[in-house]
């Protein structure tokens, strides 16, 4: 007579382990956990290993030729680096078009700009009149390169509408 009910050792004196069902399947469970905590651990070591650099765009840029950017008037929205381009009369400048209250993308209306995320107003300068930005729209550096290209810096900044115009011939 077997020891167990679906047991094939059929003798009694015979020392070997039989592997029941219960204890198969006890030990399978617990490989599975080791099997996915050496995982996790695995993944977590990749991702420590990974760098985790932000994507993010350089803070100095092309805006163009001065013969193209300065042949039109007008002010108009580079969507790449989120900024207002304004020409007239052989000067150019450049301002930002994100939000100072938390970094929404600000868009142009008569009276100058409104975020449409928050109610933020801003005068055509920039100046913040209403909502809830706590700072005005920034200029930037605008000056021409080795390469004859015009190019921005986001890095160097002003609030003076009349100092953020870049003429060329001077």
């Amino acid at each position: 007579m077997p020891k167990f009910r679906n047991s094939l050792n059929t003798d009694p004196d015979d020392n070997d382990q039989a592997v029941t069902r219960r204890s198969f399947l006890a030990m399978l469970g617990v490989g599975a956990c080791l099997i996915g905590a050496g995982t996790l651990a695995g993944a977590s070591v990749l991702g420590f290993l990974y760098p985790n650099a932000m994507k993010i765009p350089p803070s100095v840029f092309s805006i163009g030729r001065p013969e193209e950017v300065l042949s039109r008037d007008g002010k108009v929205f580079f969507s790449k680096q989120k900024v207002f381009i304004e020409t007239l009369a052989g000067k150019v400048r450049v301002q930002t078009a994100v939000c100072t209250h938390l970094g929404c993308t600000v868009n142009m209306v008569e009276t100058g700009y409104a975020c449409p995320c928050h109610g933020s107003t801003y005068d055509r300068h920039g100046k913040n009149t209403g909502g809830p930005a706590p700072l005005p729209l920034v200029y930037f550096l605008v000056f021409k390169a080795a390469s004859g290209e015009l190019m921005v810096d986001k890095a160097k900044t002003t609030l003076d509408w009349e100092a953020a115009w870049y003429h060329p011939t001077v």
